[in-house]
Order: C-alpha cells, then structure tokens, then sequence
C-alpha cells in the first residue's frame, strides 16, 4: 500500500489484533510444552545407542563436540522463540497503538522477527524427529 493512512488503518482494524491473539497463542504454547518437547527429545533420539555410536565417530572428527551439544542449542532457541512470540504480542499492544507509520512498521516487522524464529526452531525440532525415525526405522 502506499496510502499510510489506509495501511495503519488496515492494521488497526484487521492485523493487531489477529497478531497479538495468535502471538500470545503461540508463545504460551511453546512455553507449556518446550519442557515437554526437550525431555521426550532425549529420551528418544539423544539417549540412543545409535545416536551415541553416531557421536563417537563425529568425535574423533572434532574433540570438541559434546553429546546434548544439539539439546542444548534447541532448548535455547526454544527459549528465544517463546521470547519473540511474547515480544511480537506486547508490540502490537504497545508500539502498534500508537499510530504512527513507523511504528506500525516496527510492530509489523517484530512479528515477522518473530515468524522467522519460529520457522527456525520448526526446523530444528524437525531434524531430531528425523534422527528419531531414523532410529525407530533401524530398531524394527
């Protein structure tokens, strides 16, 4: 749109709403579960003999690595994610009431942060369920 009054008009009328209900959604959601997700995580991929085999041989490679190196950083991206999804919610009750071009852009462009994190740990969460098919597929 080039009108900024018909833009800031469209997102106080059709987008803030929608995007802090469906932020907070999502953020709480990922809250509740990110415990949840993290344990059944090790217990079914990390904690595997495969996986451990699989480490062993990566370590000769690097003596650095460390066996819930991978845990680890999803749970902080877990974390980081639940922060923007949180952030993006408060932005739009904040700074998207204002008004202003700008800081419609700004509310605008944290809840776009904010799917792009969340797309981020999706596809993290979806490289340990993969090792875990893996593992399933090899244990039957």
């Amino acid at each position: 749109m080039t009108d900024a009054p018909k833009f800031i008009k469209f997102y106080e009328e059709n987008l803030r709403g929608n995007l802090f209900a469906g932020f907070l959604t999502v953020g709480g959601f990922l809250l509740s579960l990110k415990t949840f997700i993290l344990i059944k995580l090790k217990e079914n991929v990390y904690d595997r003999p495969q996986y451990k085999k699989r480490f062993e041989e990566m370590k000769k490679l690097d003596e650095n690595l460390q066996v819930y190196a991978p845990l680890r950083n999803l749970s902080d991206f877990l974390f980081w994610s639940v922060l923007a999804t949180i952030g993006a919610a408060i932005a739009q009750l904040s700074i998207g009431l204002i008004g202003i071009q700008w800081f419609v852009y700004a509310a605008i462009w944290i809840s776009v942060f904010a799917l792009c994190i969340l797309i981020a740990s999706l596809l993290l969460i979806k490289t340990s369920l993969n090792d875990w098919f893996k593992f399933i597929n090899e244990d039957s």
